[in-house]
């Protein structure tokens, strides 16, 4: 065999394997992400998020407020004066070498975005930190997964 072909053919089983190994860490990467996607209780139970594949990007996470405690006739306003129902708030997180994931969070009181990061926690938990800067100068919540969540018209939620 000419050495030429013996390269081109070393080459071709080079990227067979760096194929497999795309697809085996695309998998690793789609379970990991898959522990995280479901309805998650905030800590202070008045809110309940929905955790899922980004629309823009499937690889990245993303969360919307879909359950909210609220007294008023309607759920509460952001600072732009639309439905905090609904609203992205955790925004294109992307899962990084060390098992977490690295994106922005939204006060929609304020309509200021900060860095967060977000990872699996003990149990069926999920923690969310947000912080400005450095991860440092944040807060970590911890977050508990809820599997049937009941959820009224305008997100108005109902815990037992």
């Amino acid at each position: 065999m000419p050495c030429w072909a013996a390269a081109r053919a070393l080459f071709a089983a080079v990227l067979v394997l760096a194929g497999g190994v795309m697809v085996t860490v695309s998998r690793a990467q789609a379970q990991a992400a898959s522990s995280l996607v479901g309805t998650w209780l905030v800590e202070e139970k008045d809110g309940i998020f929905s955790i899922a594949p980004c629309p823009s990007a499937a690889s990245r996470l993303c969360g919307w407020l879909v359950g909210m405690d609220y007294t008023e006739a309607e759920p509460e306003k952001d600072v732009w004066g639309r439905s905090e129902c609904g609203l992205e708030i955790i925004s294109n997180m992307k899962r990084r070498k060390n098992g977490q994931w690295h994106g922005t969070i939204l006060d929609p009181r304020s309509g200021r975005t900060y860095q967060a990061i977000m990872w699996q926690g003990k149990g069926d938990t999920l923690k969310l930190r947000g912080y400005v800067g450095l991860s440092l100068f944040g807060e970590t919540q911890t977050w508990s997964r809820i599997a049937a969540p009941v959820i009224g018209r305008q997100c108005r939620m109902k815990i037992n």
